[in-house]
């Protein structure tokens, strides 16, 4: 799927996202047994906002079972963002959307809270270029690591 942004704020800028599911059951779960940590995409939250969008179940739904099939596993979620916007605000960003994600995952999916803890590292850590949309959307992630 590939969803196309257009921003009020400057009508001559658009944004292009590819959207992968994942193909594999448990690929979560899997990468954290193997590694303590698993790099996810498949979360997705409108520009500037920190609510979850809909399209986001399948992969919550993935990580809510990874926590039951494992009930010793304590996660922390790390939210990661591209460049566009200030640092400061991207760090502010990145540490509510974690913030939502672990929210969701006890609130719709009854987690414990002792079992999450959540981070947001912005813009730091960045596994892409910044300067091309395909970078950009790579940078967009949250990690997830075992405690």
């Amino acid at each position: 799927i590939v969803l196309f942004f257009k921003f009020e704020d400057d009508p001559f800028r658009i944004e292009i996202t590819k959207i992968q599911f994942p193909n594999e059951q448990k690929k979560i779960e899997q990468e954290l047994s193997k590694n303590k940590k698993a790099v996810v995409y498949g979360i997705y939250f409108d520009f500037n906002s920190d609510k979850i969008k809909p399209e986001s179940k399948q992969v919550l739904d993935e990580i809510a079972a990874a926590l039951k099939d494992n009930p010793d596993w304590k996660l922390t979620v790390d939210g990661h963002t591209d460049n566009i916007g200030g640092d400061a605000y991207n760090l502010d960003l990145s540490k509510r959307r974690s913030a939502s994600v672990k929210q969701a995952l006890i609130t719709q999916y009854h987690i414990a809270p002792e079992r999450l803890s959540s981070t947001g590292s912005g813009v730091a850590g960045a596994i892409d270029t910044n300067d091309t949309i395909i970078g950009r959307s790579h940078n967009r992630r949250v990690e997830l690591t075992r405690q």
